[in-house]
C-alpha cells in the first residue's frame, strides 16, 4: 500500500500534467502505477457487484493518470462552480475535529490563491476533455444541477448509460440522501444525511472588492462558462 501511494503521489498531482502536456514519457514506474489502479479497480468492482465506480476524488491529475490506462473505461463529469462562490467558501477557516468529520486545520485561502487554482484546475480539465474526447466527457454547472437535478441527472444518466430518474426526483423533492464518503472526504459525511440546497450566499456576504478582485483574475473563464 505504501508503494501504490508514493505512485499515487508521483503520477496523480498537477505538476505531472505538464509532462502529459508535452507528450514526455511517464517513465517505467508507470507500468506499476496503473497494474496497482487495475487491479484495485476489478477487487472494487467484484466486492461491490457493481458496474460502475464513482471517484469522487475531484484532481484532474488523477483523472488524467488514469485516462492513461487502457483497461479502464473512464468517463469524466466536470462540474464547475462560479469561482467567486469557491472563493467565499475557502476565505472560511475550520479548526481541526475529528468527530465532525475534520482531520486537520483548514485555514483560510486567498482570493488570489482561489483564482490562480480554480483557473488551473479547469483548464486542465479541458485539456483532458479534448484528450479524451466529448463523448468521454461531461460539463455540469453546479447552479444548473441545484436548480434541476431531475434534468442534469437524466442529462448524467445518458451521459454513463444508467437510469438514474428515481435518483434526481428524490433530489428535487429534497429526500435526504445518505453520504457517501466512508474514510475521508468533505466533512458531510458525517452527517446522518444530506439534502440538496442552493447556497449562493457568497452573492450577498462576500465583499464587493473580493469579489472584484476575482472577476479582474478570471472574467473570461467566468463568461466562458456564463458566469458573466
Amino acid at each position: 500500500m505504501s508503494e501504490y501511494c508514493g505512485l499515487q503521489e508521483k503520477f496523480e498531482g498537477l505538476p505531472v500534467l505538464a509532462r502529459m502536456f508535452s507528450g514526455l514519457s511517464l517513465g517505467k514506474q508507470f507500468a506499476a502505477y496503473a497494474l496497482h489502479t487495475e487491479r484495485l479497480m476489478n477487487a472494487m468492482l467484484t466486492s461491490s457487484g457493481k458496474q460502475v465506480i464513482v471517484d469522487s476524488s475531484k484532481l484532474p491529475g488523477r483523472a488524467m493518470a488514469l485516462a492513461q490506462i487502457p483497461g479502464i473505461d473512464m468517463r469524466v463529469i466536470h462540474m464547475v462552480r462560479d469561482g467567486r462562490g469557491v472563493a467565499w467558501s475557502l476565505l472560511k477557516p475550520y479548526a481541526r475535529d475529528a468527530n465532525s468529520g475534520l482531520q486537520k486545520e483548514i485555514r483560510p485561502k486567498s482570493v488570489l490563491r482561489t483564482a490562480l487554482r480554480w483557473s488551473i484546475v479547469n483548464l486542465a480539465v479541458e485539456y483532458l476533455s479534448r484528450k479524451l474526447g466529448p463523448d468521454k466527457v461531461l460539463r455540469v454547472r453546479y447552479e444548473d444541477f441545484v436548480s434541476d437535478p431531475v434534468g442534469i441527472m437524466r442529462q448524467i444518466g445518458a451521459f454513463l448509460e444508467l437510469d438514474l430518474q428515481q435518483i434526481g426526483s428524490s433530489l428535487r423533492n429534497g429526500e435526504p440522501v445518505g453520504p457517501g464518503h466512508q474514510v475521508a472526504g468533505n466533512r458531510l459525511r458525517m452527517n446522518g444525511s444530506v439534502a440538496l440546497t442552493r447556497d449562493e450566499s457568497w452573492r450577498a456576504r462576500m465583499p464587493a472588492g473580493q469579489q472584484l478582485s476575482f472577476e479582474r483574475l478570471c472574467g473570461w473563464m467566468l463568461r466562458r462558462y456564463g458566469y458573466l
